[in-house]
């Protein structure tokens, strides 16, 4: 599967506003770094000295994390849309809602 492009049929659906772009920017950079990983370690690999080590490590441990931190950020995940909802039920609340409908 293409993260890249599940990335941005993920943006598109949640509609989000200007101000997340910079978490959507920074969630669009990480899709794209996970995406090449395979293929700069290859290069790495390919360009270390004989036996010595490649300029960058063979396992990421750090970026799908983020990645998925991002996600639940902006609600792009089953657990960021649930912690999303439960923030917007306790905001509003039944008086909001009593008070909305009687405006």
């Amino acid at each position: 599967m293409d993260l890249v492009a599940a990335t941005e049929r993920s943006i598109e659906a949640a509609r989000l506003g200007d101000i997340d772009a910079g978490a959507v920017e920074a969630l669009r950079a990480l899709a794209r770094k996970i995406q090449a990983w395979d293929l700069i370690v290859e290069w790495a690999v390919d360009d270390a000295p004989e036996g010595k080590r490649p300029a960058v490590p063979q396992n990421d441990n750090v970026s799908i994390s983020a990645y998925l931190k991002y996600c639940d950020q902006l609600g792009l995940s089953p657990a960021g849309r649930k912690a999303l909802d439960l923030k917007e039920k306790v905001a509003g609340g039944k008086l909001t809602a009593l008070r909305a409908k009687s405006a």
